[in-house]
């Protein structure tokens, strides 16, 4: 692989592959990277450039750092990837995702933060990297937080595709019922919960790997997403994949509707 390349899915070899080696290829160095820059050098990151074709939207202020909404639109011509950062979380990658077969570059998503920082923004177009932040004020810590002990796991998911009215795009809509602890959260009794996140989420179009996400703990509880598929038809079928660190994974369809 090309040095200046993100490490990631290749998304026609994980199609050959079962659930287990798909997890196994999840990319610990970067996501259990306590900083940006180290982060980045788990990514292959180098010489990123100050852009302002990047678009960030996030709430200046955050009363609960458990679930900040991000979205992010590249407006550099051929971004094939965009990760995100909070530069003062325990582990600074939430992100990385990985366009193709017609998905757009833009995405919403759900995140937890420790405390006020940057949310760093890097884009990857070709074999060059550019970047954006904006600061969100974090008024109580997100990342930690007390869970039950006796809180049963049973995902679900929701999913819908939508032709959009006055773009030639399909916006498609996905709720993953799932915990996401991080490994840092306590129970009642004080006892430190195991980590359990999802690690991989995978939309299809037609049968096609669009969008490919790695995510790490710092995406929030029941993972929130929005992204748009261009070559997408009314009646065509959209897949929402996910498989999370315990080996547990799920799966929901829809057609696209008007």
């Amino acid at each position: 692989m090309n040095r200046r390349e993100f490490i990631g899915l290749s998304i026609v070899s994980a199609l050959l592959m079962p659930a287990r080696a798909i997890a196994a290829m999840w990319n610990a160095t970067a996501f259990n990277a306590a900083d940006v820059e180290a982060a980045g050098d788990g990514l292959l990151i180098v010489d990123e450039s100050p852009s302002d074709a990047i678009d960030i939207t996030v709430p200046r202020r955050a009363e609960n750092g458990a679930i900040v909404q991000v979205a992010v639109n590249s407006r550099i011509p051929n971004t094939e990837a965009i990760a995100i950062f909070a530069e003062k979380n325990p582990t600074a990658l939430l992100a990385n995702t990985m366009f193709s077969h017609g998905a757009q570059p833009n995405m919403v998503t759900r995140i937890k933060m420790a405390e006020t920082s940057d949310v760093k923004i890097i884009v990857k177009a070709g074999n060059r990297y550019f970047t954006a932040s904006k600061k969100v004020v974090v008024l109580e810590n997100g990342c930690g937080g007390v869970s039950s002990a006796n809180e049963q796991f049973k995902s679900s998911m929701k999913i819908r595709a939508k032709q959009l009215r006055h773009e030639k795009a399909v916006q498609v809509k996905a709720i993953i019922t799932h915990p996401m602890h991080t490994g840092r959260g306590r129970d009642e009794a004080g006892q430190l919960i195991a980590a359990h996140f999802i690690q991989h989420i995978t939309i299809k179009h037609l049968n096609q790997p669009a969008v490919e996400m790695q995510l790490g703990t710092g995406i929030s509880k029941n993972p929130y997403l929005t992204f748009h598929l261009a070559e997408a038809k009314l009646g065509d079928t959209v897949v929402v994949e996910w498989q999370d660190n315990l080996g547990k994974s799920g799966s929901a369809s829809t057609q696209v509707i008007a």
